[in-house]
């Protein structure tokens, strides 16, 4: 064979292998975020998040990496990977354990995992599904949840109505008895219309099935509506949803008839900026009777105690700093009201653009109890707060926070009386890729 009819034959499998390769090769993403925040406050690292006489000013610095692989075999089908590394400037060092390493040598373990999930068009059903540890909220703003969870989520367009149904395993405590027979379980239906390009109404249905802390399985129901609309340049949303069954996460198992509503506007202003108000009503319970209206919301540390210790909701449309979680705490997650239950939180804010690459925003939030009980106040406190965004480069972005809370007497734990009113100063980093 002389050296042209090589080349040709070489020439031509090369392009046969060309052809054939992309419908096996995968399409690499890598993104992922760093933040760090310098805070110093007299509330973000006091104990449990309790409110102190006399606290002293605490400085923290903690940091916060998540690095995200998508491995793409196609436009129908990729498996979604996101990873986190959290620590504090000085917490620990040579040591393993989440959260940790910020100490001087550092060498910790402590990667965590936060997603796996396939990602996928089902070509029998035409559906979207998801399915493995994903980021899922409710439909209501995370009053019920909004966290990472283990299970299987179905989407499907029907003209103008999108439709998801799916499963959680929450929690299955299997070191206390056989896998599978004591869990925690999620089972959600979800329906959006679009009436219009500027109107869309929805409606949900979430169960909730536990049995870890009783001696049989019991049900906790919600059935919600929820509608967003625009007018010219205002934005308007709002929800009403009702729970029923039997309360999560007590032992007791009382009966729940417990409710939640809430309206919100925004007003864009065009160049003037956007001038935001909302209003968040979530029942609580008088303590008389065998029923409960105090609303129930879900926990991911549910084994270790009946009460509530680790939030899985959130309100960080708000964006309050101190009153209600932050969406930007990291390991100093804390809040006057960690978990949501017998609040009516009132808030306003004002959002600028100054300059393509200055912003800030100014909010003013007002919490109270629905039922104080034997406290002497319903008043939780009334924050102000404010934070001003520079962005150094396309993707990263410095910002200044300032929060005050003036604390009420009906404060959480029923420590406002006599304790001081939290404060917190914060400069952050933020680095997107």
């Amino acid at each position: 064979m002389n050296f042209k009819k090589a080349a040709t034959i070489a020439t031509a499998v090369g392009a046969l292998a060309a052809v054939s390769v992309p419908a096996f090769a995968l399409e690499n993403e890598f993104h992922g975020m760093y933040r760090l925040r310098a805070m110093m406050s007299n509330y973000e690292n006091a104990a449990g998040g309790a409110l102190l006489d006399d606290a002293s000013t605490l400085t923290v610095f903690e940091q916060r990496a998540r690095l995200q692989y998508t491995a793409k075999a196609n436009a129908d089908l990729k498996l979604v990977t996101q990873f986190e590394i959290d620590s504090s400037w000085g917490d620990a060092a040579y040591s393993n354990g989440r959260g940790t390493g910020g100490a001087m040598g550092a060498d910790t373990v402590n990667l965590e995992t936060k997603h796996v999930y396939l990602d996928y068009n089902c070509p029998l059903t035409g559906a979207n599904f998801k399915v493995g540890i994903q980021a899922q909220s409710d439909a209501y703003k995370g009053v019920l949840f909004n966290d990472d969870l283990a299970g299987i989520f179905a989407a499907k367009k029907f003209g103008a109505v999108t439709a998801t149904a799916g499963f959680a395993r929450l929690e299955d405590a299997g070191n206390a008895s056989p896998v599978g027979k004591k869990t925690n379980d999620l089972f959600l239906l979800d329906a959006k219309f679009a009436v219009s390009k500027d109107l869309s109404v929805g409606g949900s249905y979430y169960l909730v099935r536990t049995d870890i802390l009783q001696a049989k399985a019991s049900d906790m129901h919600m059935v919600g509506v929820n509608a967003a609309a625009k007018f010219g340049i205002v934005n308007a949303d709002a929800f009403v949803a009702y729970q029923g069954g039997k309360e999560l996460y007590s032992a007791t198992r009382r009966d729940v008839s417990a409710f939640a509503a809430q309206v919100g506007a925004k007003v864009n202003l065009d160049k003037a900026g956007t001038v935001r108000a909302d209003v968040l009503y979530l029942s609580g319970d008088d303590g008389a009777g065998s029923t409960t209206n105090a609303w129930q919301t879900m926990d991911s540390g549910v084994t270790s105690s009946a009460a509530l210790t680790s939030a899985s909701n959130n309100y960080y449309g708000s964006k309050m700093m101190l009153l209600v979680r932050n969406v930007y705490n990291m390991d100093s997650d804390k809040a006057l009201v960690y978990n949501l239950s017998n609040l009516t939180l009132l808030t306003a804010g004002y959002d600028a653009k100054i300059s393509d690459k200055l912003g800030a925003s100014v909010n003013l939030g007002y919490a109270m109890l629905n039922e104080k009980g034997a406290l002497s106040s319903s008043s939780i406190g009334t924050e102000l707060n404010a934070q001003v965004d520079y962005k150094m480069f396309d993707n990263l972005t410095a910002s200044l926070q300032a929060a005050y809370v003036f604390v009420g007497d009906g404060a959480v734990n029923g420590t406002g009386k006599g304790a001081d009113d939290p404060y917190l100063t914060a400069l952050m980093l933020n680095y997107t890729f």
